[in-house]
């Protein structure tokens, strides 16, 4: 079963499409089937739950609904990102901040450093990388098109924070 849209890249509507890493669609294949493999086993505790009599009273079945109820869910949170764009590794550029970027950023009057990964919703929600911020973000947003060396200032909680590009670096395929 084919969960997934992938666009023809000379399709006009690649504009709506949600930029996804190739790793990550595979990785979302993969938990689609796992979900549903899931969602179907869940199916049958429910059916057999249901089969020891009154509902009101029996905890089994209930549990297996409300497992039921998060596998929907989290099934409908990865599918309403599509269709999709794939972007290959070797698509990304780092001349200027952009997706796929690992982007070290420093906040004003601090001496750490942060890296922060400029991905999109689907490597959000399966928690592939640390402090993924999405390209939609107001903090992506406010990064995208930038060069290093360049400062950024972002309102946070009503105060306005200048940030600076440190370096801006290719995520590397997943091992």
């Amino acid at each position: 079963m084919n969960y997934l849209f992938n666009p023809n890249p000379n399709n006009r509507n690649n504009s709506m499409a949600t930029l996804i890493l190739r790793d990550t669609h595979i990785l979302l294949e993969e938990k689609m089937k796992s979900l549903d493999k899931l969602k179907k086993e869940t199916s049958i505790k429910i059916r057999e739950a249901a089969s020891h009599g009154d509902l009101k009273e029996n905890g089994e079945y209930h549990a297996a609904r409300e497992e039921q109820s998060f596998i929907v869910r989290k099934t409908q949170i990865l599918q309403t990102h599509s269709p999709f764009k794939i972007i290959e590794y070797n698509e990304i550029e780092t001349d200027v901040v952009g997706f796929g970027n690992k982007v070290t950023i420093q906040e004003q009057g601090k001496d750490k450093t942060e890296d922060y990964y400029l991905l999109g919703p689907i490597e959000f929600e399966l928690d592939l990388y640390p402090l993924v911020i999405t390209i939609h973000s107001p903090f992506g947003q406010a990064i995208v098109g930038k060069k290093v060396d360049e400062d950024f200032t972002l309102e946070i909680r009503g105060e306005d924070i200048k940030f600076k590009i440190i370096s801006i670096e290719k995520i590397t395929p997943k091992k």
